[in-house]
């Protein structure tokens, strides 16, 4: 046996247990780092968007201080509506945000579960549990 035959079958062997441990750990990942990582971005995805595009907090502040620097009584009242209704469309922008996220984390968490069903379907002939 020559030595490019041991180190053939020994980086063949090498690869073949890396690609065995993948499999094995990609589950683990998915669902521990991987989800993590997940929430990690969609809470600092969510404060982002609250805090710097939406500017929330400075919105409140200002909300009884007039528009433009107009003093008048015609002009706090019209200012102060004028902030009820982008506080209302910023408010409901931010619950869509969140949303989206939510379904994010829950397309993270099934996708696997989705995945595997549809291969063994594909595979197997499984029929699905929603087609009768």
């Amino acid at each position: 046996m020559s030595s490019k035959d041991n180190i053939f079958s020994t980086a063949i062997k090498y690869v073949a247990v890396e690609i065995l441990w993948d499999i094995v750990y990609f589950p683990i990942w998915w669902y521990t780092k991987g989800l993590a990582r997940i929430w990690q971005y969609a809470r600092d995805s969510a404060l982002f968007h609250i805090v710097r595009r939406l500017g929330l907090g400075i919105w409140m502040k200002s909300m009884f201080k007039p528009m433009y620097g107009d003093y008048t009584k015609e002009g706090r009242i019209i200012s102060f509506f004028m902030r009820i209704v982008v506080l209302i469309w910023k408010l409901i922008a931010t619950f869509m945000w969140l949303i989206l996220l939510f379904v994010l984390i829950i397309v993270w968490i099934a996708l696997p579960a989705v995945i595997i069903y549809y291969i063994l379907f594909q595979v197997f002939n499984i029929p699905l549990f929603f087609i009768k």
